[in-house]
């Protein structure tokens, strides 16, 4: 059986890609394939992006959720009816900016806090204008008033926000997530000076991207587990 060729993950090198064109590679229940895409995949609490298709007979095809195809090689873009799409045929893409970029301005906030609190994560999620990142810490002195403080100063700081692939087997030191064995590639951002961990998803090019992003508040969901919500205060949506 021979293996499907992945799709070209656009995203990952320029997260900033708002468009581009590609090739079609197939039409199938879990979505329409292409060749490489901007679209970012559902994946690490961070939701699928959404957007438009446009093909070459003029018709625009609205893409309402971006997931792995199962072995996660390609992507499925998936749209109530392609139409008469077909592979070989070519599509211009546009990804939804703004819901898109307020996915990046959350989801780098996240490793920032994974950073500020000592603890092991347990669980995050990402939405447009709130998200909320789980803590294995059974005791907790920890402050609303003082943790956002402590964001606030690292947003201030405007540290630079990179990613690169790195080889597994190097090892390394990660924030609060283990590395993939030895012999994997891995993708690693860093926050200059303050964090560096594996991660597929898309994020700032520097913290001062992050105002307005605050704690909303820290509550206990299980005895050992703390809840730390984040709302964006640029966006509409309110943090649970």
């Amino acid at each position: 059986m021979n293996t499907p060729t992945p799709t070209r993950r656009r995203f990952e090198q320029d997260a900033y890609r708002r468009d581009g064109q590609a090739r079609v590679v197939a039409v199938t229940e879990r979505g329409i394939v292409l060749d490489e895409t901007g679209f970012y995949a559902e994946g690490g609490g961070q939701p699928g992006d959404t957007g438009t298709l446009q093909t070459a007979a003029g018709a625009t095809l609205r893409v309402t959720d971006t997931r792995y195809l199962p072995g996660r090689l390609r992507i499925g873009h998936q749209v109530a009816d392609p139409g008469n799409l077909q592979a070989g045929d070519t599509v211009a893409f546009v990804i939804d900016w703004a819901r898109r970029y307020r996915h990046m301005r959350m989801h780098t906030a996240l490793h920032v806090l994974c950073a500020l609190v000592d603890a092991p994560v347990t669980g995050c999620a990402i939405h447009a204008g709130r998200g909320r990142i789980d803590f294995d810490l059974p005791e907790s002195g920890l402050r609303r008033e003082d943790l956002d403080a402590a964001l606030q100063r690292v947003i201030g700081e405007d540290r630079p926000v990179h990613a690169r692939e790195e080889d597994g087997a190097r090892g390394g030191e990660y924030t609060r997530r283990a590395a993939p064995g030895e012999g994997d590639t891995l993708r690693v951002v860093t926050i200059d000076g303050l964090d560096r961990q594996p991660c597929g998803g898309t994020h700032v090019r520097a913290t001062g991207e992050l105002a307005g992003i605050r704690v909303a508040r820290i509550h206990k969901k299980s005895r050992r587990a703390r809840r730390v919500a984040l709302i964006d205060e640029a966006a509409t949506e309110v943090a649970e």
